[in-house]
């Protein structure tokens, strides 16, 4: 089983990362991996690049399946647990949400939110928030799944007054407005559900309307 690659990226596209491990005086391996495609994380040609690596053996294929953190590896392995989810569905979850916006919607209970990721239905998001709430709930409270490797995400009780802080939660009308006026203008509604959260956790900045959000998430993608 592979767990852990290093080397140097050859080429991305598409979800698929080649990483060639080796020197090339000797001769390069590579390897293809199944990575999360998120607008805030990309890969480039000649990149020198380490990644955690899920290993999926079927009677018909061997798939790798690549995380640039612990904290993504162990969401993705979280959420192979429930039933009906397999790994390309997990790796999509993933490329749809930041895995501490989903982890705290896990423990809320917060079924709006999951039914918004591509491939989770309303039964799905119940099995989910069933399934996995209470140990998603300790591993939020011992850090384990953190917005950047180094900095723990907060414990549970900060984690419940999160949305006070942002004072625009995910699930408000102001978000969901400015959310599908972005989405109306031709941009992907999973940029936007991430652009808006990162511009609603700036300090200083409380909109209360709609227009507000739109028109600084607007400068953001200029």
């Amino acid at each position: 089983m592979i767990g852990y690659i290093q080397g140097e990226v050859l080429e991305y596209r598409e979800g698929k990362l080649l990483v060639g491990v080796g020197e090339r005086k000797t001769g390069i391996l590579g390897y293809c991996l199944a990575v999360a495609e998120r607008p805030e994380k990309f890969f480039e040609a000649g990149q020198f690049i380490e990644l955690f690596v899920y290993t999926h053996v079927r009677e018909e294929a061997f798939d790798l399946y690549g995380f640039t953190s612990r904290s993504d590896k162990e969401i993705f392995l979280t959420l192979l647990s429930v039933n009906g989810i397999g790994p390309k569905s997990a790796l999509g979850i993933l490329s749809a949400t930041d895995p501490s916006q989903l982890a705290q919607a896990i423990v809320h209970g917060d079924q709006e939110f999951l039914t918004q990721i591509p491939g989770i239905g309303k039964k799905t998001a119940e099995r989910v928030m069933v399934e996995l709430r209470d140990s998603m709930r300790k591993k939020l409270e011992s850090g384990l799944f953190s917005s950047s490797e180094g900095s723990g995400l907060p414990k549970t009780e900060e984690v419940l007054s999160s949305e006070k802080k942002m004072r625009v939660p995910v699930h408000s009308s102001i978000f969901k407005d400015a959310k599908e006026a972005l989405v109306s203008l031709g941009y992907r509604e999973q940029v936007i559900q991430q652009l808006l959260t990162r511009v609603l956790e700036k300090k200083d900045f409380y909109p209360e309307r709609a227009e507000e959000l739109v028109r600084t998430a607007l400068k953001q993608l200029s």
